[in-house]
């Protein structure tokens, strides 16, 4: 993935830092940081900046991106815009409920059910132009072109009986070993159905921030041992109810004519999914709680902030092509 054009002064020294290696004196990006009265995650510099700095750990932007991944002024710099992020996930998450170890999986299940109301899946069902639709590939691309691979930084940390779930679940992600059946890959094959680009990174300029934030919040958790639990909820709430939304994405498509290819990638979820939800909730999070009842405060805030975080980015959808315009930051052609 090329490096994308910045959007403040901290992605600004991202961008022209990432394209050399590192050199003694390089602390000098720390003075990129200031205050600003706009929220964390609907910052577009913050959240580029965010996901500037978990790219190398990914391989993404190059080999000297990669020489900054543990530089020390990068980890310090990524820190500082963490604290500001967890801060405002804190402020998101709100008072957390109370919840009894033996009753974590029927808590997510509740929390992942689809609701009645305003939903983004039931409107590409439904009502979405092919325009539409393609928009929301290009804000989903930024995550199911590397499906998995940030929630599998999580698999060394877990240990017990919640990790053969989890183990399961990440196996059945990458298509069980069968070359060309991971979901990254028939992703792809949907973008390339709908005569859209298929490299990551292509609609990296037209995402904003509140759909950067969904994927950054995952390598923040996963960057850490400590939210080891954070990442669980986090997951498990990517599993339950999805084929629920998967099976309306895919009926869109078929509405709009779509090949029986271009929504391969939803039509594998809907199975799948089915399955997963019940692996996360009961086998995957319920039982890592009872080895670590501890974490499980930190569970239940992964997962109560990833559907916060979900709502909030399946609503600027909707509100957009309510009034009528585009939900990109840059309108572009769908099309490529």
């Amino acid at each position: 993935m090329r490096l994308p054009n910045h959007r403040g002064p901290v992605s600004e020294i991202l961008v022209r830092v990432f394209q050399r290696p590192p050199e003694d004196g390089d602390e000098s990006i720390l003075g990129a940081i200031s205050a600003t009265d706009v929220g964390a995650i609907s910052d577009e510099d913050l959240q580029l900046s965010l996901f500037l700095c978990y790219g190398p750990q990914y391989c993404l932007f190059g080999e000297a991106a990669q020489t900054w991944e543990w530089d020390t002024s990068l980890v310090e710099l990524r820190k500082r815009l963490e604290a500001r992020f967890a801060r405002e996930l804190r402020e998101t998450a709100g008072p957390l409920p109370v919840v009894d170890v033996d009753k974590l999986p029927g808590f997510l299940m509740e929390l992942g059910k689809p609701s009645p109301g305003r939903s983004l899946s039931r409107y590409l069902k439904q009502d979405a132009t092919m325009e539409q639709f393609q928009e929301f590939l290009m804000h989903r691309s930024v995550y199911s072109l590397m499906e998995a691979d940030h929630h599998s930084l999580v698999i060394p940390r877990v240990r017990g009986g919640g990790k053969p779930a989890l183990v399961e679940i990440q196996a059945d992600e990458y298509g069980g070993g069968i070359p060309g059946r991971l979901h990254s890959q028939l992703f792809e094959l949907t973008l390339a159905e709908l005569g859209m680009h298929t490299e990551f990174g292509a609609y990296f300029e037209d995402v904003p921030a509140c759909s950067l934030a969904n994927v950054n919040v995952i390598s923040y958790f996963g960057t850490y041992g400590r939210h080891r639990g954070a990442l669980l909820g986090n997951l498990a709430m990517t599993e339950i109810g999805s084929h629920y939304v998967n099976r309306n994405f895919r009926n869109g498509l078929q509405r709009l004519n779509g090949s029986d290819d271009s929504w391969l990638f939803f039509q594998e979820h809907i199975v799948a999914d089915a399955v997963h939800e019940q692996l996360a909730a009961y086998d995957m999070c319920g039982k890592f709680v009872r080895d670590n009842p501890r974490e499980l405060s930190d569970l239940v805030f992964g997962a109560v902030v990833t559907a916060e975080l979900g709502a909030r980015a399946n609503e600027y959808l909707l509100s957009s092509w309510e009034r009528g315009e585009s939900s990109l930051r840059v309108v572009a052609s769908a099309a490529g």
